[in-house]
């Protein structure tokens, strides 16, 4: 399951919000290095946090940290995999309404694709939650946080959708970066330490493929 939506985590990157990202930065006239900047801004803001987090960690519990045996993953690497998926989901509420001043048609596809995408990023976000928490209350603070995020997301872009829609190509690359963070520092190599079955790496193949194939699925504009 969890390698099942690290792949999902990979294919929403690459496949969805990547792409979304430079396209909106052509349409805006925008130069795409603007993209660019964002994505190395969001991978090199999470690997500030979770250096910041591990030395802050390691210093509490003498330079060690005991990972409970009931936990798939290192729970340290949930907050910072919550925070990657709450900055996309904020990121899509954003998107929604700014994508109505473009014409209705184009906000209804594009509420159309946010919506689909959110079931794998849900998946996601469930997987995380059980695989690093130890109590079914935390893991479900982890599923409300990430249920939030695109609701105040609209609030938000409500309120910029007159004058916010250049931020929303930088926002998305951002996304994609903590994105990008998460997955090859922190799910990855944590599989290929706990699971040397190569079941894992075709549940990753899998993940991917799902969001693909709901991308392809998709209306173009």
């Amino acid at each position: 399951m969890l390698g099942f939506s690290t792949g999902v985590l990979g294919g929403v990157t690459f496949v969805d919000i990547i792409p979304e990202a430079f396209e909106l930065a052509r349409d805006l006239s925008l130069p795409l290095a603007y993209v660019s900047y964002g994505i190395a801004a969001g991978f090199f803001l999470l690997l500030i946090l979770e250096r910041t987090q591990l030395a802050r960690e390691g210093a509490h519990h003498g330079g060690h940290f005991h990972i409970h045996e009931d936990t798939a993953l290192d729970p340290r690497h949930g907050p910072i995999g919550l925070s990657a998926l709450s900055a996309h989901g904020f990121v899509d509420g954003l998107v929604i309404p700014i994508s109505f001043t473009a014409g209705v048609e184009v906000g209804i596809i594009v509420t159309l694709a946010i919506v689909l995408h959110q079931v794998p990023d849900s998946f996601a976000a469930l997987s995380l939650a059980l695989g690093t928490t130890q109590t079914k209350r935390r893991a479900f603070t982890y599923i409300l946080v990430t249920a939030l995020d695109t609701p105040i997301g609209i609030g938000l872009g409500i309120l910029l959708a007159g004058i916010g829609g250049f931020i929303v190509p930088l926002g998305l690359g951002i996304s994609a970066g903590t994105f990008i963070f998460f997955s090859a520092s922190d799910l990855v190599p944590e599989l290929q330490h706990r699971a040397r079955s190569p079941l894992v790496v075709v549940s990753m193949v899998l993940g991917f493929l799902l969001v693909a194939l709901l991308s392809a699925s998709l209306p173009q504009v």
